[in-house]
């Protein structure tokens, strides 16, 4: 049995790793994401990443200035989006929020209108569920 020579899997696994991220990118924005109407029950948002926050059970994004509100004062649109950490998206929603963030770009998230749809620990007044994600 042939030994593995840590030093060289390093910089393979970090080049792999790029090649992961600038495929995502890539993929993300051949998209035209907000030229599509979204599912029923669900909506799309700009956002510009201001925070990322991961617990054990979740993966939450907050978006910067304020939520749009109708003419009763009720936030239209959400400006923070969650996911559950073992949810298919988690992963990419955290690699293109971290990409978006660090590069000033912003993100447009497809989200569930209905606060049921929330995962554990979003709140209804604010949060939703992240659907889908694309890179500006």
């Amino acid at each position: 049995m042939e030994a593995i020579d840590a030093r060289a899997s390093g910089p393979h696994l970090r080049a792999m790793k790029h090649l992961a991220l600038a495929a995502a990118l890539l993929l993300s924005s051949a998209v035209p994401a907000l030229a599509e109407d979204p599912p029923e029950g669900g909506a799309w948002a700009s956002c510009q990443v201001s925070q990322i926050s991961a617990y054990r059970d979740r993966l939450m994004l907050k978006c910067a200035g304020p939520a749009a509100k109708d003419l009763d004062g009720e936030a239209t649109t959400p400006r923070v989006f969650a996911v559950e950490t073992r949810d298919p998206l988690t992963e990419t929603l955290l690699t293109l929020a971290i990409e978006a963030k660090g590069r000033g770009l912003g993100l447009d998230i497809l989200y569930v209108k209905s606060p049921a749809a929330n995962p554990d620990g979003c709140d209804k007044e604010t949060c939703r569920r992240a659907a889908g994600v694309t890179l500006k």
